[in-house]
């Protein structure tokens, strides 16, 4: 068996997606540190001004102490979030955009639940997501698996502790960030350990001429048809090991 672990994000960009289209069980890692500063609770979408490159999505976190966990953060119902969220989105009906109406409907629905927690609502659009491509989608969450029995020495660990607690052969995490593993390590206890990176191959952004890579997901599935986005889903990323990471960037 084969994961993958990521914190929880909005609406993430495609290598989030290849990451649970190809792993057995994904975990969504909320037993560390909210980084504000991350793309945890943003995103980008197309901007309506041809001006800007894109413009960002977001949902407003309550103010936290220094060191709050991820599982531990809340978000601030008191602002109009959604509304302007979805506001933002009908850029892509004036795009005409092919898919508009079927994903304003997808995010809409998926808005319209109750969240108070932001782990929650990015299980929950993930899991909505998933099922509109009709992926299988089997997870986790990182606070409710012990891994007591498991020494972390270093950041490259809590992924090989959660592998042996799942009784994982094998993990694959995102390209950026492999500096941190220690590979030899992984495979002394028989972990195996490769790098995702996705290849971000061009696709028709309706008139526009410069292509965006790395938008959210939305912008994905507003352009392209299921059978298309599970195509890049399953094929548009290289698979590589730790050294044949650190050479490219020796280059």
């Amino acid at each position: 068996m084969n994961i993958a672990i990521m914190q929880p994000y909005l609406f993430p960009y495609i290598g989030y997606w290849q990451l649970i289209a190809n792993s057995d069980e994904f975990v969504f890692f909320d037993t560390v540190q909210y980084n504000k500063k991350s793309w945890m609770s943003r995103n980008r979408v197309l901007h309506p001004d041809n001006s800007y490159q894109f413009q960002y999505i977001s949902v407003p976190i309550k103010k936290h102490s220094h060191g709050t966990l991820i599982k531990n953060v809340l978000i601030n119902n008191d602002e109009a979030w959604r509304e302007k969220l979805l506001g933002q989105l009908t850029l892509y009906k004036k795009l005409k955009a092919p898919f508009y109406d079927e994903v304003i409907s997808l995010v809409n629905n998926i808005l319209l639940k109750d969240y108070t927690s932001f782990l929650s609502l990015s299980i929950e659009s993930i899991k909505e997501v998933c099922n509109y491509l009709q992926l299988n989608f089997k997870y986790q969450i990182a606070s409710n698996i012990d891994i007591s029995g498991h020494a972390i020495e270093s950041s490259g660990d809590w992924a090989l502790a959660i592998s042996k607690s799942l009784q994982a052969n094998e993990y694959i995490n995102p390209y950026s960030g492999y500096e941190i593993f220690d590979e030899i390590k992984y495979n002394n206890h028989g972990v195996g350990i490769t790098f995702i990176k996705a290849k971000l191959t061009p696709y028709q952004q309706s008139w526009k001429k410069e292509f965006q890579a790395g938008l959210s997901i939305i912008d994905i599935l507003m352009f392209n048809d299921k059978d298309k986005v599970n195509e890049m889903l399953r094929k548009d990323f290289d698979i590589l090991s730790k050294n044949e990471l650190v050479i490219m960037n020796e280059k």
